[in-house]
């Protein structure tokens, strides 16, 4: 009894040391950099350095992502992961020498116990293949996203299901929060016009802009009024009963959902789907019943609409981690900029992202009906400085470089 009670007690006491461990620790660390231009600039890099030593000594992951041109490096993406983030960094001295500017900082990074996850499988590799790892830094980011109202092609098809257009869109929102891998904001109340219909917004009611042409002119309007990155809008083309011999009755759900780029307008995902079950009829709900219910979902049309609505998630999820994760610079105040990422997309104090101006008039078509887009010009480097809930800052890595509100902070996977 003695020796199972000491067991025990050891088992509770490795358990805690690990516990504690995995707690945030303080440490030292030293970053330097070579002094070519601004000292500003330089000392900003060597603070960069600083927090990325002081991040591999909690054992965080570091991935870069660069492109180099003829005329030298065009994107330079660097992106830590770690089981939290620096906080409280304290410069604790700074220095030059002849050549380089050195900081010394102390900061609170994730501790890991000392635990190296690749020792585990002999076969294992400690650093991820690049592409890999830009993947993964890429994924962590959580982009925001609108999921506006259904279109409804055909409403003698949906008299059984009121309100459905929204209900779906509230359902998919729902759904996507549920996964933590995207942010949503609630955008059931808009409708976001098809491709040939009358391109109409409340900025274009309010006379600000001249009629639009294209739907993707209108997601930007709703990507920038909602602060998001992507929206996405449905079409229920068909939920209308056949009858087939012997009376068998079928029920159709198609349905398309697209995804619109909220700074370009251009479609980014289009997916159909198109299933359809056996029942007995329309179903027999009083209208002012909420569609989406208990009752719904239990008969054989809701369980196939629901199977539906987890496909639809798990396209959403698939397509957004493959895009770039971008952000609005906010407000600029020389080289600090604020931009509207914060804790709750995963960004991170260290991390560095590409900075691009939008130039003031979008291209257009030959016929100049339909918006191919906004150009951009490549701009500084922004190193993350400060990150609080729904926003973060940064500094620019030159002294020269500007930024106005609606430009792009991103990071290319």
């Amino acid at each position: 009894m003695f020796r199972d009670s000491l067991k025990f007690l050891c088992l509770v006491l490795a358990f805690l040391a690990l516990a504690v461990s995995a707690e945030a620790q303080t440490v030292e660390a030293e970053g330097s950099a070579p002094i070519t231009g601004a000292v500003g600039v330089a000392k900003r890099l060597a603070l960069q350095d600083a927090i990325r030593q002081a991040l591999i000594q909690s054992s965080a992951n570091v991935s870069t992502t660069t492109v180099v041109s003829s005329r030298g490096v065009v994107s330079d993406n660097v992106r830590f992961t770690a089981r939290g983030r620096v906080t409280g960094v304290v410069i604790l001295d700074e220095w030059t020498d002849d050549d380089n500017y050195h900081v010394r900082i102390r900061a609170q990074v994730p501790g890991d116990g000392g635990l190296n996850i690749a020792s585990l499988d002999p076969g294992a590799s400690a650093v991820p293949p690049v592409d890999v790892a830009r993947a993964r830094a890429s994924a962590s980011y959580r982009r925001k996203v609108a999921v506006t109202q259904f279109h409804v092609l055909e409403r003698t098809q949906i008299s059984d299901l009121p309100n459905i257009e929204v209900a779906l869109a509230r359902e998919l929102k729902r759904r996507l929060d549920a996964t933590g891998k995207l942010l949503t904001v609630e955008a059931s109340q808009y409708l976001v016009p098809l491709a040939g219909q009358n391109m109409v917004s409340q900025r274009r009611i309010l006379g600000a802009l001249p009629q639009a042409t294209d739907a993707g002119q209108v997601a930007t309007e709703f990507a920038q009024s909602l602060g998001v990155q992507f929206v996405v809008t449905g079409v229920i083309r068909d939920m209308g009963i056949t009858k087939h011999l012997l009376g068998v009755r079928i029920r159709h759900i198609e349905l398309d959902m697209v995804v619109h780029d909220g700074i370009t307008g251009a479609e980014v995902a289009r997916h159909r789907i198109n299933e359809s079950v056996e029942t007995a009829g329309p179903l027999d709900f009083p209208l002012t019943t909420p569609a989406l219910n208990d009752k719904f979902y239990a008969s054989p049309f809701g369980q196939k609409v629901n199977r539906v609505l987890d496909n639809l998630v798990s396209m959403l999820v698939n397509d957004l981690s493959t895009q770039p994760f971008t952000a609005r610079v906010l407000r600029a105040e020389g080289s600090k900029v604020f931009f509207d990422a914060g804790g709750i997309a995963n960004v991170k104090v260290g991390d560095v992202l590409n900075t691009y101006r939008l130039d003031p008039s979008s291209i257009n078509d030959l016929d100049g009906q339909r918006v191919l887009g906004v150009p951009e010009r490549a701009g500084a480097t922004l190193i993350v400085t400060q990150v609080q809930r729904l926003f973060s800052v940064g500094e620019l890595d030159t002294e020269t470089a500007r930024l106005s509100p609606g430009d792009v902070i991103r990071f290319e996977p």
